[in-house]
């Protein structure tokens, strides 16, 4: 299933689904699973969350919040800089694909104005996009597989049991990664920049709903007993809400919803239950602990480094699922908390996929744009700029988190 995940292109859903029936005919789980397995407090959460952020993007609410941002630089450069910035932002709540198809009209403007290529800001907006999609629960994919599999609350990926959390990791490798582009990209500091034109916002509603299911998430973690049920019900509500506000902007976002996803991380929840009652994630644990034996630092570093390299050429999706359970009964024969490995493993993942152009889906839009604007950029051309983004970006996370969490 996953080797087939990794090459289908298309409809990865029906890959996820052909699994599952594969693991009840087997006899691995029961038909029941199919319900009682998926995680639908996750579920309700990403679907609540997809619908409002779609609204905000329909909108033209991010583009208007870019401009903005755009017409405070003062140079192409920092430009660069605060556009990579604020995709970095809205990645944190809003998918990665959908975070560069909103800004890719608007580096592509600006480039036109200034007679530059807009790879430099494209490339920020990407690479920034996949890097702080991990920061929260509801940025992308693979936090709420974690969060499903470990019960982690919103709050939780801020401060989890007294520490600091995924969120910081996150931005220490952001702040790092900054600096990388930015001295890749010094040439920039002496271009100056016009101010942009982009359409106005057709109304400030969805982002005053999107606050208010945040702020919601937020109360709610407060206790992890009500985030278990109420996260998913009360975000599937407002987002409910909106839809009937706006009717028939309504039914045209519901057209878009992104039902493949919806499925993809549904059949998700099912594998990872199915893998583990098969004994294939105690076998893999063994493996590795005859490699490692109770070396903790390399274990560590061999999970971080392992999920970098095969991220940067699979989806990062079945990585991960495949990837938490090990990393939780490796930190548990190990004695130490699963946060480490699972942080560890979740950024590797997410980060891992910016060195290549085929490593995440936001990757393979950004090549399409530059490609149909005419730019000869080649494969090692973004090896050039993600693969020293990755490695500053990887680096810096995984020392906070060492020095956290060990």
């Amino acid at each position: 299933v996953y080797i087939f995940f990794a090459i289908v292109k298309k409809r990865k859903y029906i890959v996820i689904w052909a699994g599952i029936i594969l693991f009840v005919t087997s006899g691995i789980i029961k038909p029941s699973g199919i319900i009682t397995y998926v995680n639908w407090n996750i579920i309700g959460i990403f679907v609540g969350f997809l619908i409002i952020t779609d609204f905000m993007a329909e909108a033209n609410i991010p583009a208007r919040l870019a401009k903005i941002v755009v017409d405070k630089s003062k140079s192409l450069f920092f430009a660069v800089i605060l556009m990579s910035i604020f995709s970095g932002i809205i990645s944190m709540f809003l998918e990665n694909v959908a975070t560069v198809l909103i800004l890719a009209p608007i580096a592509i403007e600006i480039s036109r104005k200034a007679k530059v290529s807009p790879v430099p800001f494209l490339l920020g907006i990407t690479l920034s996009s996949n890097l702080q999609g991990t920061a929260t629960l509801i940025g992308d994919p693979p936090s709420m597989i974690l969060a499903g599999y470990t019960k982690m609350t919103f709050m939780d990926f801020f401060v989890v049991n007294g520490k600091l959390s995924i969120f910081f990791a996150v931005e220490i490798g952001a702040i790092v990664s900054l600096f990388v582009i930015g001295w890749i990209y010094r040439r920039l500091r002496n271009i100056p920049i016009d101010k942009i034109k982009v359409d106005p916002v057709k109304s400030y509603i969805p982002l005053y709903f999107f606050v208010i299911a945040v702020l919601y998430l937020f109360f709610v973690s407060l206790s992890h007993k009500l985030f278990g049920y109420a996260g998913g019900i009360g975000s599937m509500i407002i987002a409910i809400i909106l839809v009937l506000v706006y009717k028939r902007d309504g039914v045209k976002v519901l057209r878009r919803f992104d039902y493949e996803t919806l499925l993809i991380l549904m059949g998700i929840f099912i594998l990872i239950r199915g893998i583990t009652e098969a004994g294939v994630v105690s076998y893999l644990v063994s493996k590795i602990e005859l490699i490692v034996g109770n070396n903790l630092g390399m274990t560590f570093v061999i999970l971080v480094v392992t999920s970098v390299f095969l991220s940067a050429f699979i989806d990062n999706v079945p990585y991960v699922t495949a990837m938490i359970p090990i990393g939780i009964q490796l930190a548990n024969s190990l004695g130490t908390s699963p946060y480490l490995f699972t942080f560890g493993i979740l950024i590797g993942a997410t980060v891992g996929g910016n060195i290549t152009p085929v490593g995440a889906a936001a990757n393979i839009v950004t090549w399409g744009v530059i490609q149909r604007e005419g730019i000869k950029f080649k494969f090692s051309d973004f090896v050039k700029v993600g693969l020293p983004f990755t490695i500053g970006g990887v680096t810096a996370s995984a020392l906070f988190l060492w020095f956290i969490w060990k």
